[in-house]
C-alpha cells in the first residue's frame, strides 16, 4: 500500500478525530512508511493547526475536528451542489432512500425539497435535520456511535439498522475513485456503513466531484462496478467517462462553471 503525502494525511487526521492521540510508530507500521515520513506529515498538520505534536506522537481536540469539517464544506461548493441538484433528478416522490455523511451528500439533501413522501435512512445527524426542515419526509436515523468531527452515526448499531431496511437508491459519498482500486475512502468505520447501504438498495448512486477521480483512499469501499450511476461534474476527462461507461456505469455529469479539465 503506497499512499501520498495528503492521502497519508487525512488517513491520519481521520484516525485522532476518532481516538483524540496518535504514535508515530503505530502510524508508520500500519501505513507502511518510515518514522521519520510520519514525522513530516506530523509537521505539515501541525503548520496547518490540525494537531499538536507531542512525545512520540500527536494530539488534537474538539475544535480542531471540528474545524476540519467546516474545512471540507466549504471545498469546491459549485461542484458538490451541482452534484447534489442532478443527483435529485433521480429521486421519484414515493421512494425510500439511504443518504450517506460527508458534505456532498449533505448537499444533496438540500436539494430534495419539493420531494413528497420520501423514507430516508441516514446515520448522519446534518442531513436528517436538513430534510426535516424542507420536506415532508419520513427520516430514520441508524443509530450508533456518535464522531466528534461531524454528526454521524458509525458502528455494529448503524450496521445492524441498514440490514433492516431496503431502499429504492443508495446515495453514497466516497474519497476516491480509481481504475486500480475501485471505490475507497479514508475512514474505515464509514466505509462499512457504506458497504451495508450499498447491499441494501436497488441502486447505487456515488456523488463525487472530480477531484475524488484517480485517488487511491486507504480503505476499499467496493469494485467500480458495485455502483450503477456516478455523478459528478464537467471537468471529468472524456477518457475516464468513456471507460466508466463501457463498464456499465452510467455517468452523469452535473454543469459547473469549471473550465478545467483532467488530463
Amino acid at each position: 500500500m503506497t499512499l501520498l503525502a495528503a492521502e497519508r494525511q487525512r488517513w491520519i487526521m481521520d484516525l485522532l478525530a476518532r481516538e483524540s492521540s496518535v504514535r508515530v510508530v503505530e502510524l508508520a507500521k500500519h501505513l507502511q512508511v518510515s518514522g521519520e515520513t510520519i514525522r513530516r506529515d506530523l509537521e505539515v498538520l501541525e503548520s496547518q493547526g490540525l494537531l499538536r505534536r507531542v512525545y512520540g506522537g500527536a494530539v488534537t481536540d474538539a475544535k480542531e475536528t471540528a474545524r476540519l469539517y467546516q474545512d471540507r464544506e466549504v471545498h469546491r461548493t459549485a461542484e458538490k451542489q451541482a452534484i447534489g441538484r442532478l443527483a435529485a433528478t433521480l429521486v421519484q416522490d414515493g421512494d425510500t432512500l439511504f443518504i450517506d455523511v460527508g458534505t456532498t451528500a449533505l448537499a444533496f439533501a438540500n436539494c430534495l425539497a419539493g420531494k413528497e413522501r420520501l423514507t430516508v435512512v441516514t446515520p448522519s445527524l446534518l442531513a436528517a435535520n436538513r430534510l426535516k426542515q424542507s420536506t415532508d419526509a419520513r427520516v430514520i436515523l441508524t443509530g450508533g456511535d456518535l464522531q466528534s468531527d461531524e454528526p454521524y452515526l458509525t458502528g455494529y448499531l448503524a450496521e445492524e439498522a441498514l440490514s433492516q431496511f431496503h431502499a429504492d437508491r443508495a446515495f453514497i459519498a466516497t474519497g476516491g475513485i480509481s481504475f486500480d482500486r475501485g471505490l475507497t475512502d479514508y475512514n474505515d468505520f464509514e466505509v462499512r456503513v457504506r458497504k451495508r447501504m450499498m447491499a441494501s438498495a436497488s441502486q447505487v448512486v456515488v456523488l463525487a466531484d472530480t477531484s475524488k477521480i484517480g485517488v487511491r483512499a486507504f480503505s476499499v469501499i467496493g469494485e467500480l462496478t458495485a455502483m450503477d450511476v456516478l455523478v459528478t461534474d464537467d471537468a471529468i476527462h472524456d477518457s475516464v467517462r468513456n471507460r466508466l461507461v463501457e463498464m456499465g456505469i452510467e455517468v452523469m455529469i452535473a454543469p459547473t462553471r469549471s473550465a478545467t479539465r483532467l488530463s
